[in-house]
C-alpha cells in the first residue's frame, strides 16, 4: 500500500476516487508551498532541534506528534543543536528557536533552504516578546503558531489567511480565535490547534513518491551532514538570516492586510532561502 493510501485510510479520505476521476473533473486544490519538500526514500523522518525556552516544550512536543502521520512522516525530537539567538540552520534538520527578540512585528517565522524543489534544512523562530503579552500568552496561541510553523517547514502553505471568518479546524488557518468558540460576538467554530484531515491529505500528495535520494538527517550519518545518493549543497550549519525583512530578501507575497509575508533570498546556484512570516496582530511592515 502506498503512502498516499495509508494516510488516506488514517484520515478517512477516499483519495483513490479523486485520483481516478474522469478528465475534466474538479481537481483538489493544492496547499503545497511551491512544490518544496524534503527529498526522501521510503518513510520521511526529520530531526527537530529544540532550541526553545521551557514554556514551548509541551506545545512543540504536541505539534510534532500531531504532524507525524503514522510514522510515514515522523519528527524525531532532539536537544539544542544551535544558538537560540542566531538560530543557525543544521543540514538535514529543522531547528526551532525561541527568545525575546524584541518588538520586531513578527511572532514567528519559518525559513526553508532549498536546492531546486528539495528542502535540505529549515529554521523556525518564535518571538517570546509577543508571547508574554496578554492576547498571545495563552495555550491556544502557543499551540496554533508552533503547529503552523512546523507545517510550513514540511512544505505546506497556509490554507486560509483571513482572520475573521469561520475556523477550518486547521492550524494552517489564520484566526483571531485559535481556541475556537465565540469571541467578540462571533462564533469561530472549531479550534485551529492541530492539522485537519485536509492537511494530512495535502502531505500525502506532496510526499507520496520516492525521490531516489534524501535530504533528511535520519537517513544520513553525522546528523545528516553527508548526503545520500545525490550531490546537493551540504553545509553543516548556516548562520541565521536575521530578524528583519531586509535580511530575508525580497517580498514575493502579501497577506490580506497588505503585509509582505513570504520572502525570497537567492543564495546562488540553485540554492534559495524562503521565509514565511507570521506577523503579530496589528503589526508588520507594509
Amino acid at each position: 500500500m502506498t503512502l498516499l493510501n495509508k494516510v488516506a485510510a488514517r484520515c478517512g479520505l477516499v483519495l483513490a476516487v479523486l485520483a481516478a476521476a474522469a478528465p475534466g473533473a474538479a481537481t483538489v486544490p493544492t496547499q503545497s508551498w511551491n512544490g518544496y519538500h524534503w527529498a526522501h526514500t521510503g518513510n520521511l523522518a526529520i530531526m527537530v532541534g529544540n532550541n526553545t525556552s521551557a514554556k514551548w516544550a509541551a506545545y512543540l512536543a504536541t505539534a510534532q506528534a500531531t504532524w507525524s502521520t503514522d510514522k510515514y512522516i515522523d519528527f524525531l525530537p532532539m536537544g539544542a543543536m544551535t544558538s537560540a539567538t542566531s538560530c543557525g540552520a543544521v543540514y538535514g534538520t529543522i531547528q526551532v528557536c525561541s527568545g525575546n527578540y524584541g518588538a520586531t512585528g513578527w511572532s514567528g517565522w519559518t525559513t526553508v533552504y532549498t536546492s531546486g524543489t528539495s528542502i535540505y534544512q529549515a529554521t523556525i523562530k518564535l518571538n517570546d516578546y509577543y508571547f508574554t503579552q496578554p492576547k498571545y500568552n495563552n495555550a491556544a496561541y502557543f499551540q496554533q503558531v508552533i503547529c503552523q510553523e512546523l507545517g510550513n517547514a514540511l512544505g505546506l502553505n497556509d490554507s486560509d489567511r483571513i482572520y475573521t471568518n469561520l475556523n477550518t479546524g486547521s492550524c494552517m488557518d489564520y484566526t483571531f480565535a485559535p481556541a475556537g468558540g465565540v469571541v467578540d460576538g462571533f462564533d469561530y467554530g472549531p479550534s485551529n490547534l492541530h492539522p485537519n484531515a485536509h492537511d494530512y491529505e495535502e502531505l500525502s500528495i506532496i510526499y507520496d513518491h520516492d525521490d531516489g535520494f534524501t535530504t533528511t538527517s535520519a537517513s544520513a550519518t553525522n546528523f545528516g551532514i553527508r548526503e545520500v545518493g545525490k550531490a546537493v549543497p551540504q553545509p553543516q550549519t548556516a548562520p541565521g538570516l536575521g530578524d528583519a525583512p531586509a535580511a530575508w530578501g525580497h517580498a514575493i507575497h502579501r497577506d490580506k492586510q497588505g503585509r509582505p509575508d513570504v520572502f525570497l533570498n537567492d543564495l546562488g546556484s540553485t540554492q534559495k532561502a524562503m521565509t514565511h512570516v507570521y506577523w503579530a496582530i496589528g503589526e508588520g511592515s507594509h
